[in-house]
C-alpha cells in the first residue's frame, strides 16, 4: 500500500510557479494539481512516478503531470532545479498533456541549452519570460506525447479529485468521509470513490487515515503538544485509535517514534 500525502502549497492559484535548487535531496510519494518538471545538473535521482521509477542522470529532466504520484530519492549526489506550476499558465499545452501519455517522460537536454535557462529562471521574471520558458520545456516533451493505452483522466474527473484532496487537506482534523464530500459536490459516493481510489491507488479511508499518521509524525517531531493533544488534533476519535494506526504505518508506537526521533536529532 502506497502512503502518499496531497499538497496543498503548490497549485491553489492559476499563476502558481515556483523554482526550487537542491542537492542530495530526497522526498516521499505525494501529489499536487501542477505540473513538475526537474532538471538534473549534477549525479543521478530516482524519480518515481505512479508505478515506476526512472533514474535522471546529469543533462537529463522529467516532466510530472497535476495528481500524478511522485517521489524523489538520491542515492547518492544530486544537485536539481525543480520547477512547478500551474496547468493554466502553458493553456492547450497542458490539456494535451493531460489527455495523452509522455512515454517517456524524460527528455534530455544535448546541447545545454535548458540547463542554461533552468539556472537563470525565476519566480520574479515576468509572466512573459516565465511563459516563454514554460514553453520551452514543453517543446522538448512534445515529440514523447504518444495516445496511452488506458483512458485518460477527463477534466471533470481531475477538477473533482483536487476537491475531494483540498477537502481532506482543510477537514482531515475532524470529520472527514467521503459521505460529506459527496454531499457536498451532488456526486454519488461510488463515482467519487472509484475516481479517487483509481487516481491515487488507495481507497479514501486508508488515505486519510495515513495523512493524519503523516501530520502526527511532523508533530512529535516539532516537539511542545503531548501525545493526546498530537491524537485529538489529527482527528483520531481515541488515543487506542491512534497507536493502533500510528504503529500500522510507521512500526513504532508515537513515544517510541519521538525518542527515536530526538535521539538521532540530538546525535
Amino acid at each position: 500500500m502506497k502512503n502518499v500525502f496531497y499538497e496543498t502549497g503548490h497549485g491553489i492559484g492559476a499563476d502558481q510557479f515556483m523554482i526550487e535548487r537542491n542537492t542530495d535531496y530526497s522526498y516521499p510519494l505525494h501529489l499536487h494539481r501542477c505540473f513538475e518538471i526537474i532538471y538534473l545538473h549534477e549525479g543521478e535521482m530516482n524519480v518515481t512516478l505512479d508505478d515506476d521509477v526512472f533514474t535522471l542522470h546529469c543533462g537529463e529532466m522529467i516532466i510530472i503531470k497535476p495528481h500524478q504520484i511522485h517521489g524523489l530519492h538520491t542515492p547518492v549526489h544530486s544537485r536539481h532545479t525543480l520547477c512547478i506550476f500551474s496547468p493554466e499558465l502553458i493553456g492547450g499545452a497542458a490539456e494535451l498533456f493531460n489527455s495523452k501519455e509522455i512515454d517517456p517522460p524524460v527528455a534530455a537536454d544535448t546541447d545545454g541549452f535548458f540547463g542554461r535557462i533552468f539556472s537563470e529562471a525565476s519566480e520574479n521574471d515576468t509572466i512573459y519570460r516565465i511563459k516563454g520558458f514554460l514553453y520551452y520545456l514543453c517543446d522538448a516533451f512534445a515529440e514523447n506525447v504518444k495516445d496511452g493505452n488506458e483512458a485518460a483522466k477527463t477534466d471533470k474527473d481531475l477538477h473533482i479529485l483536487h476537491c475531494i484532496l483540498t477537502y481532506i487537506e482543510e477537514n482531515y482534523a475532524g470529520e472527514c468521509s467521503l459521505g460529506s464530500i459527496a454531499r457536498r459536490l451532488n456526486y454519488s459516493y461510488t463515482y467519487l470513490s472509484r475516481i479517487f481510489s483509481d487516481s491515487v491507488g488507495i481507497a479514501f479511508c486508508p488515505y486519510v487515515t495515513q495523512l493524519r499518521v503523516s501530520k502526527a509524525c511532523s508533530m512529535l517531531q516539532n516537539g511542545g503538544a503531548n501525545i493526546m493533544s498530537i491524537s485529538y488534533g489529527c482527528g483520531f476519535p481515541s488515543i487506542r485509535s491512534f497507536n493502533r494506526s500510528f504503529a500500522r504505518y510507521t512500526g513504532k508506537t508515537p513515544s517510541a517514534y519521538k525518542k527515536e526521533y530526538e535521539k538521532a536529532k540530538n546525535g
